[in-house]
């Protein structure tokens, strides 16, 4: 009897380790962090309300809820304590929800406020406890909707993967980018066809049961990148069954709702025989020692330190970085000079009002754009430029809804995408080369974005000059250009074309767009004003 006692007097004594204050603390700390946060948080819950890619992500709070009950036990031997040095993570994401601010970049902001609220919870509770709870808290980054800049990938990697297998079947097929025929009909690779919802979902749920099954953290590892893997594989074999079906059945099948049936139910018998092979090497003896482990850890480390105080220091840090947003987004307002036009002509090049073809990039927010056509010798050459003069979540110049051309366009498709180098006033820009067919005409079409007074093509060097620029207070405005011209003999030609012309007229359009924010106004009066004397305007 004596033994027994002892044995429940440890047991209650160790279960009295957690000081109930703490867990109280923390949820107050999570929910503060929430209202700070408050626009990061709604734009999360916004895409996961809107798309059903990233549906899950209402489930992720629930489940880390649930995994951490699960360890209530091995939380109960242990002590929390602050941890103060957990403060350098907690301003180094602080500063990275800022400059995703400034970028305009929510997937940033919202990658650093899940990066805030851990750091937070390892002020508040101390490295034990949080490592006790490092995958539950973990999982909180997978309510994060990212995952769209891989559709591009994704889309090319199934075209690829679809038509490699028609060939091997032996069926004729051509291909022009994502589009592709057989003697049974077209086909075309969108955005539902490149597998990104069946990848995320595969990721959410291989890491869940990786947790779950595992204790050994390369067999965590390796089921995991499994999970990344065989989805990409199975949507290519998903695709490619689904053109057979409907090939073989001319067209009967797979072309309408039973297309998607096909593909999610697909999906779930990859994802049973992924689960039932990972389920053989299942570890089921190992927990016990993991919490023996974390118990001496926790026993060792007994500092009192008001979790009050941890979370008000926590707060009152955490809370710089909206107030440093909100008086750099207050600053100043820019605002348009003048109006903004067209180049004037030069060196031949002489603008034409009428439209050569009806094509033109799908441009939204811009405060201000042209779309102007120009011949000399026989070639026809188009511009399109749109200005953004104070960027922000509404009226962004390089996000997803700025595109050659919408997906499923009845009149136009872009045939083949690259990047290629172009001669920008003595400068060597990479900018996106894109090939468009439709509405009996066949285009060469450049783009690249100006910010400021520098050009690049890639997005991701866009956003950061975006936000170095208001960082610094420099220029904010930015410009979408595009220019494009008919592909009558060889796609090189035409390139030439391009490049002969942005020679003559990018002085005039920078000129332009620097005359609507006020930029050397004065030498574009003078330079309007010869054009004027030249008879050329």
């Amino acid at each position: 009897m004596t033994d027994m006692d002892d044995s429940q007097n440890l047991t209650g004594n160790r279960e009295e380790c957690f000081d109930k204050r703490y867990l109280f603390v923390a949820a107050g700390y999570c929910l503060a962090i929430a209202l700070i946060f408050y626009p990061t948080v709604e734009s999360m819950v916004t895409i996961w309300w809107r798309s059903e890619t990233f549906t899950h992500g209402f489930l992720v709070a629930p489940i880390v809820i649930w995994l951490i009950w699960e360890k209530r036990q091995e939380l109960a031997r242990l002590y929390p304590s602050c941890q103060y040095r957990a403060l350098i993570p907690l301003l180094s994401c602080g500063f990275l929800w800022l400059f995703g601010q400034v970028m305009d970049a929510a997937v940033v902001q919202q990658i650093a406020l899940i990066g805030i609220l851990l750091s937070g919870l390892w002020v508040i509770l101390g490295t034990s406890v949080v490592w006790a709870i490092a995958f539950p808290l973990a999982f909180l980054f997978l309510a994060v909707p990212v995952g769209e800049g891989l559709i591009p990938v994704l889309m090319e990697f199934t075209a690829d993967f679809t038509v490699g297998l028609l060939k091997i079947t032996g069926i004729p097929v051509y291909r022009e980018g994502l589009f592709f025929t057989l003697p049974s009909g077209n086909w075309s690779v969108v955005e539902g066809c490149s597998g990104v919802r069946y990848l995320i979902a595969s990721v959410t749920l291989g890491c869940l049961f990786a947790y779950l099954s595992y204790q050994s953290l390369l067999k965590r590892g390796l089921f995991i990148a499994a999970s990344f893997v065989v989805p990409v594989i199975a949507n290519g074999l998903r695709a490619y069954m689904i053109v057979m079906i409907g090939h073989l059945s001319s067209m009967k099948l797979a072309t309408g709702v039973d297309h998607l049936i096909y593909g999610w139910v697909f999906f779930g018998l990859v994802m049973f025989v992924l689960f039932a092979v990972g389920s053989i090497w299942r570890d089921h003896d190992a927990v016990e020692q993991g919490a023996a482990v974390t118990q001496e850890k926790g026993l060792s480390q007994q500092t009192r330190v008001s979790p009050y105080i941890s979370a008000v220091v926590v707060l009152s840090l955490a809370g710089i970085w909206p107030y440093g947003a909100y008086l750099m987004e207050t600053q100043y307002s820019l605002k348009a000079m003048a109006p903004l036009a067209a180049p004037q002509g030069r060196d031949g090049w002489v603008p034409n009002d009428s439209e050569a073809w009806r094509w033109r990039p799908v441009v939204k927010g811009a405060d201000g754009e042209f779309h102007q056509f120009y011949h000399r010798d026989g070639s026809t050459v188009s511009i399109y430029a749109g200005q953004y003069l104070t960027q922000n979540q509404n009226k962004e110049l390089i996000n997803s809804q700025n595109v050659f051309v919408v997906q499923k366009s009845p009149d136009w498709r872009v045939t083949g995408r690259k990047t290629v180098a172009l001669n920008l006033g003595g400068n060597v820009v990479e900018v996106d080369q894109a090939r468009i067919k439709g509405s009996g005409s066949d285009l060469l079409a450049l783009r690249w974005y100006r910010l400021g007074d520098k050009y690049t093509a890639n997005p991701y060097i866009g956003k950061l000059l975006g936000g170095l620029a208001k960082l610094t207070f420099a220029r904010r405005d930015g410009a979408y250009i595009t220019v494009s011209t008919r592909v009558d003999d060889e796609e090189a030609l035409a390139f030439d074309t391009l490049q002969n012309f942005m020679n003559t007229m990018l002085p005039g359009l920078e000129s332009q767009l620097d005359r609507v924010v006020g930029v050397d106004l004065e030498s574009a009066d003078l330079e309007g004003n010869s054009l004027e004397r030249n008879g050329l305007e």
